[in-house]
């Protein structure tokens, strides 16, 4: 558990809990949740690098709110002000997904240093005071979530040998995480955080929140429109999950959205038959990528890299990673493609001319707790809200499935038995979604999208009777604010903004590769792609990798 001092907003008055650590919290008979309702907030200068531009504060919230008298927690929040204040219509609550990422950065400005995609910088922190939070469990909130144990990952497409001592690693991650914060995980929830939010608007002086939800975030929102109709007023769903499905359901189909993928990008491979000569039909390529994989099977590739020490080994779990990966990304197919054929003509890569680092203004030494920005003991706690099949049967039998159609990117990493299906506790149920009560919203779904299949923002949309944002022929995740997304980013601003009222928009995503790139000839264009995760670690394009891109991680 975390302690006070690794709080890093000054002039706070939240203190850490631990497990062994009750905090009386006041109540009032006629509403249990006055005190919290009207705490003060003290804010102050964040002091952690990354945050340095925006203000922090703890909320206090009940642990349990069926126990509101009982033990508390603390959320950690931020605030980036309305920068122009006669303009400023309340606050914008944020979350970036996961389950497990903290969302305090999300009301920073953009900066080349801080390496996330956040709203400081965004028509919206013109009138809104941006706040950011650290769900519970996560971040600087408390208490914090540490089950001490791995997050138990297979490989894309399992032998069946493999089963059995990957159900017995699960099994074990469960057992850990339940010895160390078993009290906690019932209350590590999508229902008690949209309930947080709620104290978080009240505590603010706030009458409503307009919120923005990326991810694991729009269906935060949903429960939280759900649950508090009366107090949400402009709402975007950016990547939307299904309304339902919770949680396996929601993941497994992301082995579909790798597969729509390669459909996609075999067929351009084919179109270049003439430049890498990988086949001139898709079955043709795939056929050369399975010869290839069978090769690394047996003989993996040895390679290394400009200042690595040692050279490093490329599996055919690397390939099948690589090539579900870079599929999203058609603007890449190019440079993408060019590295492929060095792989499956088993050739070194020739020297390429890797990108100068940009000098940075440079900067004052700030003080680093070192917190975690991506919880993955939180994602395994979130995870367990819902239940989940226990027959281990059915889940071989899909895993035998997936990883013949679709074993390419994700496969059946999320088909195989998860901690969860081995959780001791029975989960209450998950609160219905349904839009009574508040503003029509928007969601935003991405044709291609392998994170938050665009079905999922279909169905989400449908749901909430929400206008839908459709991104066509784009296989990146989240949309909002990004580069080559103007506009998606011009219709959700016109929206929270402008006051404009939301409609289905169809936005053109990010355009094709328009020529191929000769690997023979012109390799610069490819440094980028030899960088990439799935290169070096087969999972970072995998369920538990949040690092490297906005793309880059697999959960929603």
């Amino acid at each position: 558990m975390r302690t006070a001092p690794v709080l890093t907003c000054a002039g706070t008055l939240a203190l850490a809990l631990t497990s062994s650590l009750a905090v009386a919290a006041p109540a009032a008979a006629d509403d249990p949740l006055r005190a919290f309702h009207e705490q003060e907030v003290v804010w102050s200068p964040c002091e952690e690098h990354l945050l340095r531009d925006v203000e922090c504060a703890w909320i206090d919230v009940p642990l349990d709110y069926a126990d509101p008298g009982g033990e508390r927690a603390s959320i950690a929040i931020s605030r980036n002000r309305a920068s122009d204040p006669e303009r400023r219509r309340g606050i914008l609550l944020t979350n970036p997904g996961g389950p497990g990422g903290t969302g305090r950065q999300m009301a920073v400005g953009d900066r080349p240093d801080h390496g996330f995609s956040s709203l400081g910088a965004q028509r919206v922190a013109e009138v809104y005071d941006v706040i950011g939070m650290d769900p519970r469990g996560s971040g600087a909130s408390t208490p914090y979530l540490d089950c001490g144990a791995h997050y138990p990952v297979t490989d894309p497409r399992p032998a069946d040998d493999a089963l059995s001592g990957h159900t017995r690693a699960v099994i074990a991650a469960q057992r850990a995480c339940e010895s160390a914060h078993g009290g906690l995980i019932p209350h590590m929830t999508t229902e008690s955080t949209a309930r947080d939010m709620d104290v978080i608007r009240a505590a603010l002086g706030e009458e409503q929140i307009s919120y923005l939800g990326r991810s694991y975030g729009t269906y935060l929102g949903a429960v939280y429109g759900s649950l508090f109709p009366q107090r949400l007023d402009r709402s975007v769903l950016d990547a939307a999950v299904p309304p339902e499905g919770m949680w396996r359901d929601v993941f497994t189909l992301q082995s579909e959205g790798d597969r729509a993928n390669v459909e996609r990008y075999t067929a351009w491979v084919a179109e270049h038959d003439d430049v890498y000569g990988l086949g001139s039909t898709p079955e043709e390529v795939l056929a050369v990528f399975e010869e290839t994989r069978a090769r690394l099977v047996d003989r993996p590739r040895y390679d290394q890299w400009p200042d690595d020490p040692e050279p490093w080994i490329f599996t055919a779990d690397h390939f099948d990673s690589q090539v579900g990966y870079g599929a999203r990304f058609q603007e890449d197919w190019g440079p993408s493609t060019a590295v492929l054929w060095y792989i499956v003509n088993d050739l070194p890569y020739p020297e390429v001319e890797w990108p100068e680092e940009p000098e940075w203004p440079e900067e004052p030494e700030w003080p680093d707790p070192g917190i975690d920005y991506d919880n993955v003991s939180l994602m395994m706690a979130v995870l367990c809200e819902a239940e989940w099949p226990t027959r281990l049967s059915d889940y071989y039998a899909d895993v035998r499935e997936v990883r013949e159609r679709s074993p390419y990117g994700v496969g059946a990493i999320w088909h195989v038995p998860q901690p969860c299906t081995f959780a001791s506790h029975t989960p209450a149920p998950l609160v219905e979604l349904e839009r009574e009560g508040y503003p029509r919203g928007l969601v935003i779904g991405g044709e291609y999208d392998a994170n938050t299949v665009y079905e999922g923002a279909e169905r989400m949309a449908d749901r909430l009777d929400n206008a839908l944002i459709t991104v066509t022929d784009e296989g990146d995740h989240t949309f909002y604010g990004r580069e080559g997304m103007d506009c998606v980013t011009a219709a959700v601003d016109a929206y929270l903004v402008d006051g404009v009222p939301p409609r289905d928009t169809r936005c053109a995503g990010r355009p094709r590769s328009e020529d191929p790139l000769d690997p023979q000839e012109e390799m610069g264009g490819a440094a980028r792609v030899l960088d990439a995760g799935p290169l070096r670690d087969p999972l970072w394009a995998g369920p538990i990798s949040f690092g490297g891109s906005d793309g880059g991680h697999r959960f929603p």
